[in-house]
């Protein structure tokens, strides 16, 4: 029986043993495999995961459907047209204006929300990007760029991970040991009648035990957490130091307070327990505390309060001299586009009618308009072109049912439902009334005078992160797309909501650079970030947008190298007649 058995444990190793050997050589011949003729390497997945996380995390994960679908099987399911897919990643707008079928599907499919164009990325680059995806990413899961967030040191890895989980335990077993001790007692009371257990002084005494161990749960968490704690780092802004003041005096009137107050009450409760012959004493009313505990908190907190609003002011405050650089800060499900001004100093009008994927901040320039009106007039004739296929496809579909089982056939008898119930019909006729009427607010936009197209965002520069001048005041103007998302730039100790259709902003000056930031935390590597700190949806985690604190000199050579979003055309084309024609005025649009 022991041969046996020990024979069965060595069958067990053997096969766990293989079966890592297995999977190690089949993890190994996957790197290995293929895509478009080239070999993938370790070093190719690597540069794929950074590219991924730089250009698509924020729209797409492998396995779930975030804001595109999941990108898990992508290769398999182009491999024969693989030329197709790169010119899809590269340029989905050029495809869809071709009238390429499989894009305009698509396009439909996701009600005309254009992805990203990445002409700047060549082949070899997306081929490394699908190496990875095809790899499973790194185990399946978003692997976030180390480069792109600042390295925090583990928070006593061994610490949490080992006596941690031992305290817990040991606690619970006391726990129920203590229990178990009182239901022995309170069982010996029954049967014999006396009094063994007083539970007022058990509750009394638990009552301290529970102050000392919530104070030192407190202290010791504080001890741990510390380190996050920006507060250790001066502010990067200016009114960020005066934030900093204002919460050390805000700590400095509270803390004693808690501490104080949490002491009384628990002790207070040990001390007048309920004991044998002992008589309450009543106090029904004294004046003095109701004074004390009244006026002096209303004292701190007025003086708090008035600080804060002297503080909100301030950075909410207008441009008199303008002197103040003006920054638009565009938030999308799931990253950040910036805009600058051009030669002209000032930001044109933006208007969420005019985004697509060339014009992702929607900036007012007349000939992308005219430009965007045939594109979605293009749209409505593909729609309806699909309006009419539906039938066949419909068709299509019911004939295919044969030979198809369990799940395939379950998935065939849902397309079929979503086209025999209308849904199809309704989702394609919704989207073409959706494209009219964003044509006609178009037309109305450009057969006004001046208005939104009055010529400033011609020259508008839109950028993928921010550079400011060190000392110079800076004033960032908020706009979302969608949800709401929070902007955070935590070393400046700025935070502001950005909300569709409300446009907000936000006014301080950076006072230490980023090179200065790095040798005041010792990390060469560091570098300020935009973050959202609102969670905005499934990829929130990833939405981040690099801030560079430079001199003026530095800050004028980028400037140089940026280009503006609409290049300048010699002669402006003559509008469409049935844009020239329109005799309405513009109606007042919501701007985001």
């Amino acid at each position: 029986m022991i041969f046996q058995t020990n024979n069965r444990l060595k069958g067990l190793f053997l096969f766990i043993g293989l079966f890592i050997i297995q999977y190690s050589f089949a993890f190994e011949n996957n790197l290995k495999r293929p895509i478009n003729g080239q070999d993938g390497s370790v070093e190719r997945i690597e540069e794929g995961s950074k590219l991924f996380n730089a250009n698509c995390a924020s729209c797409h994960a492998l396995n779930n459907k975030v804001v595109g679908p999941a990108l898990a099987g992508v290769v398999d399911k182009y491999s024969e047209d693989y030329t197709w897919l790169l010119s899809w990643i590269k340029n989905n707008q050029k495809l869809v204006k071709s009238g390429d079928e499989r894009a305009n599907k698509i396009y439909a499919e996701y009600n005309g929300a254009a992805m990203n164009i990445f002409e700047n990325l060549s082949d070899d680059q997306i081929t490394s990007v699908l190496m990875w995806i095809d790899n499973g990413g790194d185990g399946g899961t978003i692997a976030v760029d180390a480069s792109a967030t600042q390295e925090i040191a583990p928070v006593s890895d061994g610490l949490f991970s080992k006596i941690n989980w031992i305290v817990v335990v040991m606690c619970l077993l006391v726990f129920a040991v203590i229990l178990m001790i009182l239901g022995i007692l309170e069982l010996v009371s029954n049967i014999t009648g006396r009094e063994v257990i007083n539970w007022n002084n058990i509750n009394a005494y638990m009552m301290l035990v529970f102050l000392v161990g919530f104070f030192g749960l407190v202290i010791y968490e504080y001890s741990i957490h510390n380190q996050f704690n920006l507060a250790n780092f001066e502010s990067a802004s200016e009114h960020g130091i005066e934030m900093d003041r204002m919460m050390r005096w805000t700590w400095i009137a509270t803390l004693p307070v808690f501490f104080v107050t949490q002491f009384l009450l628990f002790f207070f409760s040990f001390k007048y327990r309920q004991k044998p012959n002992h008589k309450a004493y009543f106090l029904s009313h004294n004046n003095n505390l109701e004074y004390v505990w009244t006026l002096i908190p209303a004292i701190v907190l007025a003086v708090l309060v008035s600080g804060g609003f002297k503080m909100w002011n301030k950075v909410l405050r207008s441009d008199p001299d303008g002197k103040t650089q003006q920054i638009e800060v565009f938030a999308y499900q799931f990253g950040w586009n910036a805009r600058y001004p051009g030669a002209d100093g000032e930001l044109g009008k933006a208007n969420f009618n005019l985004i697509n994927g060339v014009n992702p901040l929607g900036v007012a320039n007349r000939e992308h308009a005219v430009e965007l009106i045939k594109e979605l007039e293009a749209d409505i004739l593909s729609m309806d072109t699909a309006l009419m296929r539906l039938p066949k496809e419909l068709a299509v579909l019911k004939s295919g049912l044969g030979g198809l089982v369990d799940d395939e056939r379950k998935d065939q008898l849902n397309k079929i439902k979503a086209y025999t119930s209308g849904d199809k019909k309704a989702d394609l006729e919704l989207l073409i009334r959706a494209r009219h009427t964003q044509i006609d607010r178009l037309k109305k936009a450009l057969a006004a005078e001046g208005g939104m197209f009055d010529g400033k965002g011609d020259d508008d520069q839109v950028v993928g992160e921010i550079h400011l001048v060190k000392d110079k005041p800076v004033r960032l103007r908020f706009r979302a797309r969608d949800v709401i998302h929070s902007a955070y730039l935590p070393y400046f100790r700025t935070q502001m909501n950005v909300v569709p259709g409300l446009p907000t902003e936000f006014t301080f000056t950076p006072i230490k650079s980023t090179r200065e930031m790095q040798a005041i935390k010792g990390d060469p590597e560091f570098d300020y970030y935009l973050v959202c700190n609102k969670i905005c949806g499934n990829a929130h985690f990833n939405m981040k947008m690099k801030v560079v604190v430079e001199d003026q000199a530095s800050y004028d050579k980028w400037m140089a190298e940026q280009a503006a979003l609409f290049v300048k055309k010699p002669e402006t084309p003559s509008l469409p007649k049935s844009v020239s024609d329109s005799t309405s005025t513009i109606e007042t649009v919501a701007l985001n």
